[in-house]
């Protein structure tokens, strides 16, 4: 059943109260607070949706002063009006934490790409893992009158309020990699704990137990996804997890210049360590730099989540051009007035060197 986006229920409300002359030609209509009050929604919505009535011609918008019905609006043409100007490229923001990452990298090149292909223009926009950036990037690019987001989340938060506004106003919106639990949105994943599963059940298939988990602190639903699919590999072969062996790093210590001391006192501290499993790209380059480091620790089995390229390291390798196809396709189908939340899930393999 197709559920119309609210920003797009205010434009159809405006719409009717115009056709029945309710509101004329020069007409003030609502302000953004009555809009928001009527409707129960937030500003970011109701922004998008009088955005879209100026694009039409229906409103002008002066500034200081509100919004008004276009004087040169003939009434009678309104049922034949286009849902947007047929010149123009609809833009779409895509919100990135960082370009630091090949996997990142490679998303924004291919979600590109696939706009393109769909008439559809990219605004980049790079929080630098903060969520203050994050909600200033949202603000911004739905002031400016973007048709959609992607949405990268930041690694260290799970419900900021930005993010979680845009979910229950429906706008349209997908989130990428990380998303919100418990929350009814539209989300891609790569298969974050069937990977981490498959990744652990190899090492513990070749005799490894004393297997360490290097990764971020547990912050984000990627990492817990990966931490989870860690545990079950242990559990369904009847072996015990020593989670002394685990390591989250604080992200106040990754991001900084501390953070291969960190794990090289780490791995001197557990000498009995024969494998370990990265959760990301960032903390699998660490850990070779740690191992390389310490004396005896040469014959330690490092396995990646996503390629660190690494000489000799096995990793996860996830599909950065079927999730952005996926990522294109769900906005697209949001776009078109369908809101049917869903998580996709694609497909990862374990490659080895």
């Amino acid at each position: 059943m197709k559920k119309l986006a609210l920003y797009k229920q205010i434009r159809e409300d405006i719409i009717q109260k115009i056709k029945s002359g309710q509101l004329r030609p020069t007409d003030r209509i609502p302000s953004e607070q009555e809009l928001m009050d009527e409707f129960r929604v937030s500003k970011i919505t109701v922004r998008n949706a009088l955005t879209l009535l100026a694009d039409e011609g229906l409103i002008i918008r002066v500034q200081g002063k509100g919004s008004f019905v276009s004087s040169s609006l003939d009434v009678f043409s309104i049922n034949s009006l286009p849902s947007r100007s047929a010149s123009s490229m609809p833009l779409i923001g895509f919100i990135i934490p960082t370009m630091r990452t090949r996997v990142i990298q490679n998303l924004v090149d291919y979600t590109e790409q696939f706009l393109q292909e769909a008439g559809l223009s990219m605004v980049l926009s790079i929080t630098r893992e903060s969520s203050s950036i994050e909600s200033n990037a949202i603000r911004t690019l739905t002031e400016l009158g973007v048709k959609g987001l992607i949405v990268f989340p930041t690694e260290d938060e799970k419900y900021n309020e930005s993010l979680l506004r845009l979910s229950l106003d429906k706008f349209p919106c997908v989130f990428i990699d990380r998303y919100l639990r418990n929350i009814e949105t539209y989300t891609i994943t790569s298969d974050n704990y069937g990977g981490a599963y498959m990744a652990v059940s190899h090492l513990l298939s070749k005799s490894h137990q004393q297997i360490a988990l290097i990764s971020p602190e547990n912050a984000n639903t990627a990492v817990e996804d990966r931490t989870l699919g860690f545990e079950q590999a242990y559990t369904d072969q009847g072996i015990s997890i020593d989670k002394s062996l685990w390591c989250h790093i604080p992200l106040d210590i990754l991001r900084g210049e501390q953070a291969l001391d960190y794990v090289s006192d780490f791995l001197q501290d557990h000498s009995g360590i024969s494998a370990v499993f990265s959760l990301t790209e960032e903390t699998a380059r660490l850990t070779s730099a740690a191992i390389s480091r310490l004396n005896g620790h040469s014959n330690i089995d490092l396995l990646s989540f996503d390629n660190p390229h690494l000489s000799g390291v096995a990793y996860v390798q996830q599909d950065e051009q079927e999730m952005a196809r996926t990522a294109v396709k769900l906005l697209r189908e949001q776009m078109e007035d369908i809101y049917s939340p869903k998580n996709a899930v694609i497909p990862v393999q374990l490659i080895f060197p």
